[in-house]
C-alpha cells in the first residue's frame, strides 16, 4: 500500500485529509500488523501530525458491502460498552468505507500488542479469563443489534457434508483420510446439531486475534467471519486451537479457568455444553479446509491426528471440563 502513502502521491493524501480530516505525516513501517494480512489488499501504520497512529487498510470493492456490515456491528458493540471491539473511524459524511479509485479503504486506531507466547499461553489462567470476559461482554453487548445488521446462520454440519462432496469428486485420498472423523459426529452430533441455539458470535476467536497486553485484552481484531452461529462456537474455536498447539493444553489452566467463567455466565446453552467436545472437532473441519486451500501438508498430517487424540479422548475430556 506504500505506493499510496509516498509523497509523490499527494492526490490518495488529500483524499484521506478530505474524508477524514486526517493529515497524515509519515508511514511507521517498524510496526508488525497483527491479523491475517490475506483479507486485505494492503494496509500500513500511519503517523498524523499529533503523533496519533492509524491503521489503514485497503479493499477489492466487492468486499465494499460485507465490510460496511462489520464495520456497523463493531461500532454498535464499542457503542454499548464493548471497548474492545475496535471501532473504524467514519467519514466526515459517516461512511465507513469510502471509494478511491478501485478499492475502498477504512480507517481505525493502530494498537500494537506484547504477542503471545506460545504455546505458554495454555499455563496462564489470566489470559484464559480475560478471554471468557471478552464473550460474556460480547453477548451482553449484542443483544440489541439493529435490524439493518443481519446476518445468515451459520451451519458447521453443511459445511462438513460440502467439504466431503467436494473431497470426494478430487481428492479421494483426503476423503478416505477424514472419513472416520465425519463418521463419528454422524453417530450423535449431526442429528442433534439442528437443535443448537444461534447467537451472535465473533466467528474466528483465538489468541492471534488479541492485541495483547501481557495478559490483558486491548483489543479483538480480524471479525470477517462474524455473524449467527451455535452459541458453543467462539469458545469451541478457541479450545480447538488451544489443543492443536499441544493436546495437553486441553487440561491446562487457561482452558479450564476460561471455562470455569463461560459456564457460571450462562452464555452456553445446556444443549451446547451437552455437544461442546462434538462441536470443538466438528470446527476442526473449517481448519482442514484452509490446509487443503494452502496445500499445507504438515497441517493436514497434524490435523489428522489431533482429531484422532479429539475423539480417543472425548470421554476424558468432558470429565475434566465437568460436562455431563
Amino acid at each position: 500500500m506504500n505506493d499510496f502513502f509516498e509523497t509523490g502521491n499527494p492526490g490518495f493524501l488529500q483524499w484521506i485529509e478530505t474524508q477524514w480530516k486526517i493529515e497524515f505525516k509519515r508511514v511507521r513501517q517498524e510496526f508488525d500488523i497483527q491479523g491475517s494480512p490475506e483479507r486485505t489488499l494492503s494496509r500500513a501504520v500511519m503517523e498524523d501530525d499529533g503523533g496519533r497512529l492509524f491503521l489503514v487498510e485497503k479493499y477489492p470493492l466487492e468486499k465494499l458491502a460485507a465490510r460496511e456490515q462489520i464495520s456497523k456491528t463493531i461500532a454498535h458493540l464499542n457503542s454499548r460498552g464493548l471497548a474492545q471491539a475496535l471501532a473504524c473511524h467514519p467519514t466526515n459524511k459517516g461512511e465507513f468505507l469510502p471509494v478511491f479509485r478501485d478499492a475502498c479503504f477504512q480507517i481505525s486506531p493502530f494498537l500494537d500488542s506484547t504477542g503471545v507466547d506460545r504455546p505458554g499461553w495454555l499455563a496462564s489462567a489470566e489470559m484464559g479469563g480475560n478471554m471468557a470476559l471478552f464473550l460474556i461482554q460480547m453477548a451482553e453487548a449484542s443483544q440489541d443489534l439493529p435490524d439493518e445488521i443481519c446476518f445468515s446462520p451459520f451451519s458447521i454440519k453443511t459445511y462438513i457434508l460440502k467439504l466431503f462432496a467436494q473431497m470426494r469428486d478430487h481428492d479421494r485420498n483426503m476423503y478416505d483420510r477424514y472419513a472416520p472423523f465425519k463418521e463419528f459426529l454422524e453417530h450423535d452430533f449431526m442429528d442433534a446439531h439442528d437443535q443448537l441455539p444461534q447467537k451472535f458470535c465473533h466467528g474466528d476467536f483465538h489468541p492471534l486475534n488479541v492485541l495483547w497486553d501481557q495478559t490483558r485484552i486491548r483489543a479483538v481484531i480480524d471479525w470477517e467471519f462474524t455473524g449467527l452461529k451455535p452459541d458453543a462456537y467462539d469458545a469451541a474455536n478457541l479450545l480447538g486451537c488451544a489443543g492443536i498447539e499441544n493436546p495437553q493444553g486441553l487440561a491446562m489452566p487457561m482452558v479450564t479457568t476460561f471455562l470455569g467463567k463461560i459456564r457460571a455466565s450462562g452464555i452456553i446453552s445446556p444443549i451446547g455444553w451437552q455437544y461442546f467436545p462434538e462441536y470443538i472437532l466438528a470446527l476442526r473441519f473449517a481448519w482442514l479446509s484452509e490446509w487443503l486451500r494452502k496445500k499445507d501438508v504438515q497441517m493436514l498430517d497434524l490435523e489428522a491426528v489431533y482429531m484422532d487424540i479429539l475423539v480417543q479422548q472425548m470421554d476424558e475430556l468432558r470429565s475434566i471440563w465437568e460436562i455431563r
